[in-house]
């Protein structure tokens, strides 16, 4: 089998759900000039973003520098690409990105199997735990890729994304242990995805675990998402309350012994105090779900505080802060949905 069926060294990256993060990693990756390889990328995104992108270009604002990308397609939904794969039954993604927002991930599945099925790699790069089991039920294990990244990213206005913060992005298998892989033509796949990634400016690095990422992002989320949606305060802001520093930690603490019984081999860190500092180091921030919530819109809890109530209900055991949490945000979303 050839792991990157491509024509003419052509890759195509399509990213489903370019929103913030997606046109990030996608404008990027676009703007990228390689040797050997011509890259196309694919945006499915809302109809304002893909009318100016196609009009315009997408526009990448950094704390730096503003730059116009030309060269990225857009569609707003499947029909054009019905059309594209009627005329041609071989197109396909190398590299299909799903980069919605968690709670719309199944529906997308759904709603983009006829691209699942013929892509060769399918990536997912969202905030979150649980979301390659979600992911595993539409295609093989086998090839599901996740990112783990720490940059921020948010759209000023349609066709213009905001590069917020610079951070670590990690790539891995999910299914797969990257040190154990007897078939060195897969690792080659890691190692052109983060050669790509680095190319573009994202500094990647590839894990063998990328699991335990995953975890340990979440721990950050669980720790100042919830609060700072229900507070409406910025990052900084929670910090200043003593006694919301120790919700907070309480939060993590019960997720850590989630993941312990969950024999989840989590690295010995102190990370209620890597949350903290997270909070301090993005001390303006409106973080993500609060964001959510003050656009009136379902947020991530499910992934975040709610799978860790999930967890526990598993092995029986009792996170009476998580549960809390879990419930005054999904009471917010009631009020407004």
């Amino acid at each position: 089998m050839n792991i990157l069926n491509y024509p003419k060294n052509e890759l195509r990256f399509g990213f489903i759900g370019a929103g913030s993060i997606g046109s990030l990693f996608g404008g990027l990756l676009a703007s990228v000039k390689h040797e050997k390889y011509s890259i196309e990328i694919v945006f499915f995104c809302r109809k304002a973003h893909c009318y100016e992108i196609m009009k315009n270009g997408l526009e990448i604002q950094t704390q730096g520098e503003i730059f116009k990308v030309g060269n990225i397609i857009a569609y707003e939904n499947l029909t054009e690409v019905d059309k594209i794969v009627s005329e041609d039954p071989n197109y396909h993604f190398d590299f299909l990105f799903f980069s919605t927002k968690t709670p719309d991930l199944e529906k997308s599945l759904i709603q983009y199997k006829k691209l699942i099925d013929p892509s060769t790699w399918i990536i997912i790069l969202q905030n979150g735990i649980g979301n390659d089991d979600i992911v595993g039920q539409f295609c093989d294990n086998a090839k599901i890729i996740r990112i783990v990244t720490s940059h921020g990213a948010f759209i000023k206005t349609p066709g213009r994304v905001y590069h917020a913060g610079s951070g670590f992005t990690k790539i891995g298998f999910s299914y797969i242990k990257s040190n154990k892989l007897r078939n060195q033509s897969i690792y080659n796949v890691l190692e052109l995805l983060r050669n790509l990634l680095n190319s573009s400016g994202l500094n990647t690095e590839i894990v063998d675990d990328i699991n335990i990422y995953s975890w340990e992002k979440v721990l950050v989320n669980i720790g100042i998402n919830a609060i700072g949606a229900i507070t409406r305060l910025r990052n900084g802001q929670l910090l200043e309350n003593g006694k919301l520093k120790i919700l907070m930690k309480e939060l993590v603490l019960e997720a850590l012994i989630v993941a312990k019984k969950k024999k989840i081999k989590l690295p010995k860190k102190d990370y209620v105090r890597i949350m903290y500092q997270v909070a301090e180091k993005t001390s303006n921030n409106l973080n993500s779900m609060l964001q959510d919530v003050l656009k009136k819109k379902i947020t991530e809890i499910d992934f975040i505080n709610g799978k860790i109530v999930q967890l526990a209900e598993e092995i029986n055991y009792n996170v009476p802060f998580n549960k809390i949490i879990t419930l005054l945000i999904k009471g917010l979303e009631k009020s407004y949905v």
